[in-house]
């Protein structure tokens, strides 16, 4: 079996990213030939797949992908692959794999229709409309059931082409028998005293994940609280319009920003609390891995496995219409409890031993092994 996977861009941190290289490793190990079609890779290329990096022209993201898209199917046509795997939304795929929302729901629902005629915008809705508008064959990879529906509303009869695939968190999140001793390690090299309390805030892309709203909630503890509470921030992003906001409202010393790391089970075993006040996410596969690690999880409704928080009472779910006094409360709330904590984290460990939450890129790799062997003869 000839695979190819296609995405713009390949860097070791971001989610999506590492779901393709997860899936398609999985799909190596079922049989599969697989090569990854890319505009740009970052770090190390992976053993036994093939990385193909297209050049792409353009001044503007969606020109660039417009041309990416162009020139792949070029690439397609000459190599003759048995099926064609996307991991952002594009013209000729046979498997999409859906880890992003849905586009034309955030232009109509933020009630700014106009930008549909917009080049940008119109790009990018003729990319989305080509994967689940009337008419495309193109099967979907679902990660979330409420993307799905949202998808169903505005493209109808998509719901019928999707499959929901189950979270697929890395087993190597869970906390081990050895958790306290990691805990205590850390937080010896980080400087950090018994009395102190880490807020740690993972994901790249600050302003979907809502770092604003986490910065508000931090400068709104009680003095008492904030004097010993830091703020540690991992994730490929500029953060210097947060550094202002921080220091606008008296908090920039309290937070710490890095980029993004391969020590993040370290992070979730040292930290208090994880703060993911998103504005928009699909799914938050940081809550599970949090949750996992025994660390309980603050976070808004709108993220797709914030419902596994909430069902196995790990953490506070803010609902919507999002309200910043009710997460500054909560925070207040979580940081100062200990005992409430410890039934969080808990609750947390025994979803982690119990839930279906870690085989997602098996059965993605079934899924797509067996629709390729579908097309050979």
């Amino acid at each position: 079996m000839k695979i190819a996977f296609a995405l713009y861009k390949y860097f070791p941190y971001g989610g999506l990213q590492r779901d393709m290289l997860r899936i398609a490793q999985a799909c190596v190990l079922r049989g599969a030939r697989v090569t990854i079609y890319c505009a740009d890779w970052q770090g190390e290329q992976p053993e036994n797949i093939a990385v193909n990096k297209i050049n792409v022209h353009g001044l503007s993201n969606h020109s660039r992908n417009r041309s990416f898209s162009e020139a792949l199917q070029l690439c397609l046509q000459a190599k003759k692959f048995d099926l064609v795997v996307g991991f952002n939304k594009m013209p000729g795929l046979d498997i999409y794999y859906a880890a992003d929302t849905c586009f034309k729901a955030k232009v109509m629902q933020e009630r700014l229709p106009f930008l549909r005629f917009l080049p940008r915008y119109r790009q990018y809705l003729h990319d989305e409309a080509a994967v689940f508008g009337v008419g495309s064959p193109t099967k979907i990879l679902a990660i979330a059931e409420r993307s799905v529906d949202e998808y169903e509303q505005y493209y109808p009869g998509a719901k019928k082409r999707c499959t929901v695939l189950p979270p697929g968190i890395n087993p190597d999140r869970r906390a081990g028998d050895n958790a306290a001793a990691i805990r205590e390690k850390f937080r010896s090299e980080w400087l950090l005293q018994d009395k102190d309390k880490l807020v740690l805030m993972i994901g790249s892309g600050f302003r979907t994940k809502g770092l604003d709203r986490a910065i508000h909630a931090l400068a709104a503890l009680p003095s008492n609280l904030l004097v010993c509470t830091q703020l540690m921030v991992i994730g490929q992003d500029n953060p210097d319009a947060f550094i202002q906001l921080a220091k606008k409202l008296g908090v920039e010393k309290n937070i710490r920003y890095l980029s993004g790391r391969d020590d993040v089970p370290h992070f979730l075993q040292g930290a208090d609390v994880l703060i993911h006040p998103a504005y928009r996410e699909n799914t938050g596969t940081v809550l599970l891995e949090a949750a996992v690690a025994g660390l309980p999880v603050l976070t808004t409704a709108v993220c797709g496995y914030s419902r596994y928080i909430r069902e196995y009472d790990c953490g506070l779910v803010m609902d919507e219409p999002f309200d910043q006094q009710e997460m500054n409360d909560a925070l207040a709330v979580m940081l100062q409890d200990d005992k409430q904590r410890a039934i969080w984290r808990s609750n947390a460990l025994k979803m982690g031993e119990t839930a279906d939450i870690y085989s997602l890129f098996e059965r993605a790799a079934d899924f797509i092994v067996t629709a390729a062997k579908s097309t050979q003869p």
